[in-house]
């Protein structure tokens, strides 16, 4: 009986003591000022297989149509 009651005080008490540390450089990177489009080709490389996948497509996207406005569509 003890034990069930002292894990049930444990597993309440230890989740709210969690702190979070500052953010990494890769997610900092999100948050900077100086960053206007994340999709500029100058930090392409932070990004993996299924975005750039989506980067490529859109520079298609923009050569074959000129004239229209190409939307990369995260979904």
């Amino acid at each position: 009986m003890r034990l069930t009651v002292l894990v049930a005080a444990l597993s309440i008490a230890l989740p709210g003591a969690a702190v979070a540390g500052p953010a990494s450089d890769a997610v900092k990177f999100f948050y900077v000022p100086a960053v206007k489009f994340e999709a500029d080709e100058q930090y392409r490389d932070r990004f993996t297989e299924p975005v750039t996948k989506l980067f490529e497509l859109n520079d298609q996207a923009t050569k074959t149509n000129p004239d229209q406005v190409a939307c990369i569509d995260f979904n």
